[in-house]
């Protein structure tokens, strides 16, 4: 390639990570699976190549040349010793943190038992995951959540743990009760719940007069990672309040699945207004039809449970 840079293989690996828009040093390291050592010392001949440059803010940015050079990687240079790769040694500080990987872990729990700062778990989580050792779940942070690599547990990022730790334990809620306690945006924990419904530890159960409903699954529930530091978020108001709606739903809880009529019958409703009822019910998911046959009769969905034992206990405190 004529007028191509010759650069070391660390040297292109930080390159394509910067190519990429990776600016932290640390996120740099995790793209290129190097330590914070070979880090540096690549950032460094990036700069003296011209082709990165550093901010204020320690953020890293190619420069001109950087985003247009052609590059050649040179042969590694071969030294005597142990080749380097998943068995390296890893220092004694290193072979403690990865006993401790019996189970995933926090950054700052590592700390702890360790008995060693937050930055210096930062620095062997880098060198760890740079031997392919271990994982990160976030990598914007990557000594917030830690596993290691043969582990399968499920990492989430802060902004799903803090989500997913929003959700009250039994009770479904709405995302906007969710924005409030997480102070994000909606949109964002619209996302972000998306996700965790994807991964199962989260499922919407129904419709409530101010949006979807969503709750924690029993696999979220038992999930590592939901904190019992984060508040809960408060439950939406009831779509209805009515004796007569509760009625109905006890009604279908205890002789369902019933026709529509019946249900006006027995509960000594007129026709015309039952007929509306069920068609609300049906449409906030709290009733559905039991088959696609016609007249088919109508039963209780799971949210319609879960609804009319609110219902009761709300009723009940209010005695």
């Amino acid at each position: 390639m004529r007028n191509a840079i010759s650069l070391s293989p660390s040297e292109a690996a930080c390159l394509t990570a910067l190519r990429s828009g990776t600016a932290r040093k640390a996120r740099i390291a995790l793209r290129a699976r190097l330590d914070l050592r070979q880090t540096n010392l690549a950032l460094a001949g990036l700069a003296a190549l011209d082709i990165a440059a550093v901010d204020r803010d320690r953020t890293w940015h190619l420069t001109k040349t950087g985003k247009t050079a052609g590059v050649v990687i040179a042969p590694a240079v071969r030294t005597r010793g142990r080749k380097r790769g998943t068995g390296w040694p890893t220092g004694p500080a290193a072979t403690r943190l990865l006993a401790l990987l019996d189970r995933p872990r926090h950054g700052a729990e590592l700390s702890v038992l360790l008995g060693v700062t937050r930055q210096r778990v930062h620095q062997l989580v880098v060198a760890l995951f740079a031997r392919d050792l271990i994982r990160a779940g976030d990598g914007r942070s990557p000594s917030f959540a830690i596993a290691r690599k043969e582990d399968p547990s499920l990492l989430l990022r802060q902004d799903q743990e803090r989500v997913l730790s929003a959700f009250p334990e039994t009770e479904a809620t709405t995302l906007s009760k969710i924005a409030r306690i997480t102070s994000a945006a909606r949109p964002r924990v619209a996302a972000i719940t998306e996700v965790l419904r994807e991964a199962g530890l989260i499922e919407k159960t129904g419709v409530a007069t101010y949006g979807d409903l969503y709750r924690l699954t029993p696999a979220g529930s038992a999930h590592w990672q939901r904190s019992a530091s984060v508040p809960r978020a408060d439950l939406p108001p009831l779509p209805f309040r009515s004796g007569r709606v509760r009625d109905v739903l006890s009604f279908l809880e205890r002789e369902g699945p019933v026709r529509t009529r019946d249900v006006g019958r027995r509960l000594d409703i007129s026709q015309t207004s039952i007929n509306a009822l069920m068609q609300y019910l049906k449409r906030k998911s709290v009733v559905r039809v039991h088959s696609d046959a016609r007249h088919a009769p109508h039963e209780l969905t799971p949210a319609g449970r879960e609804m009319l034992a609110r219902m009761r206990r709300e009723a009940a405190d209010a005695a």
